[in-house]
C-alpha cells in the first residue's frame, strides 16, 4: 500500500487541482472550447447539390419516355451538356 501512495503523491496532476485553475474567460480551457466550437461549426464539404432545373428535366424526360431507363436518360443529358452521374439520374427518376 505505501507504494501506491507514493505513486499518487508524486503524480503531476495533483498540481491541477480545480482550485488552482483560474476561471478567467481567457483560460486555455475556454480557448480550447472556442477552437472546438469553431471546428464543429465549420461548413462541411460534400457533393454539390443538383439544381432544381436538372431534377425537373430528369423527371420530365422520364415521364415522357417511360421505356427509357437511367442509362439512356443519362446519355441524353450528357448530349445536352449536363454533367451528372447515372446513379443520380436513377435517384431522381
Amino acid at each position: 500500500m505505501p507504494l501506491l501512495y507514493a505513486t499518487v503523491a508524486s503524480c503531476p496532476y495533483r498540481k491541477l487541482h480545480p482550485r488552482r485553475i483560474s476561471q478567467h474567460p481567457a483560460t486555455p480551457d475556454r480557448m480550447g472550447f472556442r477552437a472546438l466550437w469553431r471546428w464543429k461549426s465549420r461548413p462541411h464539404g460534400g457533393r454539390p447539390r443538383i439544381s432544381r432545373e436538372t431534377r425537373d428535366l430528369i423527371r420530365k424526360i422520364s415521364l415522357a419516355n417511360p421505356l427509357w431507363g437511367a442509362p439512356r436518360i443519362h446519355g441524353e443529358l450528357k448530349m445536352l451538356g449536363v454533367d451528372i452521374a447515372q446513379s443520380t439520374v436513377a435517384k431522381y427518376m
